[in-house]
């Protein structure tokens, strides 16, 4: 195959994935897309910690929002009890994350999306929900939790920026694959790109996304060449680029 393979993430995603992608023998380059910080008020996020016991279940959508969780509440030092409030998790990702700091994913769906955490998540345990997310994540898995009857409080436990400064198009020019794990990444790309250098990658390279959210925000600012893995978790995205690059 002939071009770039461009990992548009965060500086810590794009080395994931990089580190993944070279150990198959495929080159890639990074453009840090989006960068991370804390709530700029963490008042909302202090009081749902320290009355956690009032809920029935902590829902997580990122491994970033767990250790945003873990760290916060140490500092708040507040023990978080292990058979209540139960946990949900998106997916592996995250479920090993919580393992990571000594708690259990007590719900993770099949098909690691939103929607498929809102359509499975039991109720007989409780309806009380405490939703931890980025400040830009998914807004359609409250509203669907709120559609099963499940009593929702959705706090941004962490932010999520675009981040700064202009990607020189000669970068990009021979860019024949962009990678994509999330819909910020997309729209920090094209942020990141001058109008004229995003529309050309956009026409001509492939977009591989991490799953169908992604792909829709990826059609929705202009790549015209868009396929997602199967699998919806970094190993699947990086499977999903061997394929097409061995076929491109």
């Amino acid at each position: 195959m002939t071009g770039k393979i461009v990992v548009a993430r965060s500086r810590e995603g794009n080395a994931e994935v990089q580190s993944r992608l070279s150990k198959l023998g495929i080159a890639s380059v990074g453009v840090e897309t989006i960068v991370f910080g804390e709530p700029t008020d963490r008042t909302a996020v202090d009081d749902a910690i320290k009355e956690m016991h009032d809920y029935d279940w902590v829902v997580f959508t990122s491994p970033r929002g767990v250790a945003a969780f873990a760290k916060r509440s140490k500092e708040l030092a507040v023990k978080v009890n292990p058979t209540k409030p139960r946990m949900a998790a998106i997916g592996s990702k995250t479920a090993d994350a919580l393992a990571a700091n000594g708690l259990r994913a007590d719900f993770v769906p099949d098909v690691f999306l939103a929607s498929a955490l809102a359509e499975g998540i039991p109720s007989e345990f409780g309806k009380r929900v405490l939703l931890l997310r980025a400040d830009i994540g998914e807004e359609s898995l409250a509203s669907d939790l709120e559609g099963r009857g499940f009593e929702v409080t959705d706090i941004a436990i962490y932010r999520t920026r675009h981040a700064p400064g202009v990607e020189k198009p000669g970068h990009l020019s021979n860019a024949r694959i962009v990678i994509f794990a999330s819909p910020s990444e997309v729209r920090g790309f094209k942020d990141r790109v001058d109008q004229e250098a995003f529309a050309a990658v956009a026409s001509k390279s492939t977009a591989v996304c991490i799953g169908p959210v992604t792909a829709e925000a990826a059609r929705a600012e202009g790549f015209r060449n868009v396929v997602s893995s199967e699998v919806h978790t970094v190993d699947g995205l990086v499977e999903k680029v061997r394929e097409v690059a061995t076929c491109a």
